[in-house]
């Protein structure tokens, strides 16, 4: 969720730099590659982090004995075609509450 940030913060400082220095159009090229770089680091960080939050959900959801195997199938489809709006859901309903309900027994 922060690499999103940082990259529409990104986007929008770039778009703000092109509008500011669009009539000067000799340091137009050096400015657009060197925002640009950023931006591609940003998204290659966001690919990573989001491709290694899908193995470790779809690990954790397989190897959660407190879930049967239906509710597993729906949670590993609503991870891979939900993304990253699934995995916060699956970390309030099955880690963060399970690990409360641990700590009151």
């Amino acid at each position: 969720m922060i690499l999103l940030v940082v990259y529409i913060f990104t986007f929008f400082t770039f778009i703000i730099h092109i509008l500011k220095h669009a009539q000067q159009e000799d340091i137009m090229p050096d400015m657009m590659l060197g925002n640009i770089a950023w931006m591609i680091i940003v998204v290659l960080l966001l690919a990573v982090s989001s491709l290694a939050l899908l193995i470790y959900f779809i690990i954790h959801v397989i190897n959660n004995k407190t879930v049967d195997s239906t509710e597993r199938i729906i949670w590993v489809l609503i991870f891979i075609f939900a993304g990253m709006v699934g995995f916060p859901v699956y970390w309030y309903m099955r880690i963060w509450k399970e690990e409360g309900r641990i700590a009151d027994v």
